[in-house]
Parts: structure tokens; C-alpha cells; sequence
């Protein structure tokens, strides 16, 4: 009889520190760790009260150029794919990201004027811009607008002209910060493989990537470059609306671009790169064999030396 109680006391409390560990699990430990996350984040980047409002940036280096890098969708100032000691990398987080307001710009071109905000009050007079995937859209826009600004463009498997792809993303975002988080921790418990096949398709690319630590850490940086996904939902939902309604200004852009595109990107369609090649006077395409959406962790140094000598060609 006694037994049978303390048995059941025992069953008692053992419930409740399954109860207790599943909610420190579920709810204490993603709140801690996205607290951190954001304090980290926010170390690394400053705000600047510009013309078209509050802006978040990053400022990476003292010497050459600068390289202005407008990320892709989601996305912000912790997500660039070029690295240099020969120029000055200038991210920043767009309108609906992180740290920047929504109210700082909602089409490509109020995007674009943002920018040129930011470079006036950091008093930057001219730069190479890279418009990436979802970024490509506001670069486009300053590079028409702005040429005296900007040196060169340079367009990353990048959006060009009007399409609806909301549908590829729906799933992620609709995502809570707390399930992706989750997914994100898996993969970085499980290994490097499981990044490398759960976001290439490509099974060559995947051994390109597994073969280099610099390369998975370019992948994993990208993975992690959309958590937490509310602080990024505004301008990705927004990216989404001005997508379907683009009409880029590409033949009023005269100064000298080249367009990078993988063969192989079911994000971003090749024609999207044509496209922009084919608009934008003495444009240079460059396809990228065997490449997709994630070439920057795959074909890092090819993608690296055309750029290069491109930032090279254009600071002359």
C-alpha cells in the first residue's frame, strides 16, 4: 500500500519535471538565446539618423573602396557574401529588417534614395554597389538615380523584373522565430552535411561545400542571416508585394555593370539575369556552371576574382 503511493507520488513528480523541462525547452531557452542572439547582432551594427529616417548598418574595414552590399530577401546587415582587405564592405539592414524601420523606404526607388541617405551621412561620395537576389530591385534604382555615386553594379543573382515569389516562400515566412530557431539548432547539432543537403540539391555542390570550411561557414552564415524571422517579416512580406509590380528604370543605367547568375538557381530564374544584361547598356554577363542561389558557398572563388577585377577595373 505504501509502495503504491510513494509509486505514484514518484510518477507525480517526475510529470511534472518533464512539464517543467519541455517549457524551460520551448519557451525559456529560445527567449534567452534569442536575447543573446540580438545583443550579439546588435554589437556589430550601428543606427544613423539620415534623411529618409533611422538606418542599421555595418561598416567593415579601413582602406579602398567602398563596397556597398544590398542584401537579399530576408535578409540584413549580418548578410553579405563578399570579403576583402583591399575595400571597405558597407551593409545595412533595409527598410522592414532588424533595425531599420519599414518607414525608411518601401519601393526599390524610396529603397534606393534610403541608400543614398545613409552614404550622405556617412559622407561616402561614391561606391560599387551589389544589388543581391531580393537586394538587386533598390540597387538598380540608385544605380539609375544616382551615377555620379556609383562607380559600378554589380548584379548577384538578382531580381530584374516583376514576379510573384511568394509562393516558394510561404512556408518560411509564416515561420515563428521559435521554429525556425529549432530547425537552425538541429542542423547545427546534426552537422555540417545536413546544412549542405538540406539547402543545395546539387550533390557536387554539396561535396564543394563539405570541402571547405570556409564555404560551409558562408552557408551556415547565410542560414542564420534570416533569424529571428519577425524582426525581418516587414521588409520580407514588402519585398514580396514590390516584386509583383517592378518597373526598373534598367536602360537609363549607364554606368559600367556586370550580372553574376548560376545555371542552376530555381530561386532566382537565369532570365531574371538575361534580362538585366540584355536592358542595361554594355551589361556583362557572366554565368556561373553548375551554380544556384547558394553559389557563394560553392563557387565562392570564382565568383570572388570576377568581382575583383571588376572593382579593380572601375577604381582605376
Amino acid at each position: 500500500m505504501y509502495g503504491k503511493k510513494w509509486q505514484d507520488e514518484n510518477n507525480k513528480a517526475m510529470i511534472i519535471a518533464l512539464i517543467i523541462i519541455v517549457t524551460l525547452l520551448y519557451f525559456v531557452l529560445p527567449f534567452i538565446y534569442k536575447t543573446y542572439y540580438l545583443s550579439q547582432l546588435n554589437n556589430h551594427s550601428q543606427l544613423i539618423d539620415t534623411s529618409a529616417g533611422i538606418i542599421e548598418y555595418r561598416l567593415k574595414g579601413d582602406k579602398g573602396p567602398v563596397v556597398l552590399f544590398v542584401h537579399g530577401s530576408p535578409g540584413g546587415h549580418d548578410q553579405t557574401m563578399i570579403h576583402s582587405e583591399n575595400f571597405r564592405v558597407l551593409t545595412l539592414s533595409r527598410p522592414g529588417y532588424l533595425r531599420t524601420p519599414l518607414s525608411a523606404g518601401k519601393t526599390p526607388l524610396e529603397q534606393a534614395k534610403a541608400l543614398k541617405a545613409l552614404l550622405d551621412a556617412l559622407r561616402i561620395e561614391h561606391v560599387i554597389i551589389i544589388g543581391a537576389s531580393g537586394g538587386g530591385p533598390a540597387s538598380m534604382e540608385f544605380a539609375a538615380a544616382y551615377p555620379d555615386s556609383t562607380l559600378g553594379l554589380i548584379a548577384l543573382e538578382a531580381v530584374s523584373f516583376s514576379a510573384d515569389f511568394s509562393g516558394e516562400d510561404n512556408g518560411l515566412i509564416n515561420l515563428s522565430d521559435r521554429a525556425l530557431l529549432f530547425s537552425l539548432l538541429l542542423i547545427k547539432v546534426f552537422g555540417d552535411a545536413v546544412a549542405a543537403t538540406k539547402m543545395l540539391p546539387n550533390k557536387i555542390n554539396q561535396e564543394k561545400v563539405l570541402s571547405s570550411p570556409k564555404n560551409i561557414k558562408t552557408l551556415k552564415d547565410l542560414m542564420w542571416s534570416v533569424w529571428p524571422l519577425s524582426l525581418r517579416r516587414d521588409g520580407f512580406s514588402n519585398d514580396y508585394e514590390q516584386f509583383k509590380q517592378l518597373s526598373l528604370p534598367l536602360s537609363s543605367i549607364k554606368i559600367p555593370t556586370i550580372v553574376i547568375h548560376g545555371d542552376e538557381d530555381i530561386n532566382v530564374d537565369l532570365d531574371q539575369a538575361v534580362f538585366t544584361k540584355n536592358n542595361i547598356l554594355n551589361a556583362k554577363l557572366h554565368i556561373i556552371k553548375g551554380a544556384d542561389h547558394y553559389m557563394s558557398a560553392t563557387h565562392s572563388e570564382e565568383i570572388e576574382i570576377i568581382i575583383k577585377d571588376f572593382i579593380k577595373e572601375v577604381t582605376l
